[in-house]
């Protein structure tokens, strides 16, 4: 996964991990392809994705 770059618009990092779209499009990230099935993220978004998504879970799992 060390060839694909990072989604996030504006950057260009190498991406670390790799999450469903359905769990980044509950926070604020901004993506390059909003209409992409799996969401490549660098280290740094992966660790933002983590804080704003702390509470939102249960947003993307369809309970409340």
């Amino acid at each position: 996964m060390a060839d694909e770059i990072c989604e996030v618009v504006g950057c260009d990092s190498p991406s670390e991990r790799s999450l469903s779209n359905k769990k980044v499009s509950c926070t604020s990230l901004e993506l390059k392809n909003p209409d992409c099935r799996n969401v490549h993220l660098c280290k740094a978004h992966y660790k933002e994705w983590k804080k704003l998504s702390k509470d939102a879970i249960p947003d993307y799992l369809g309970s409340e």
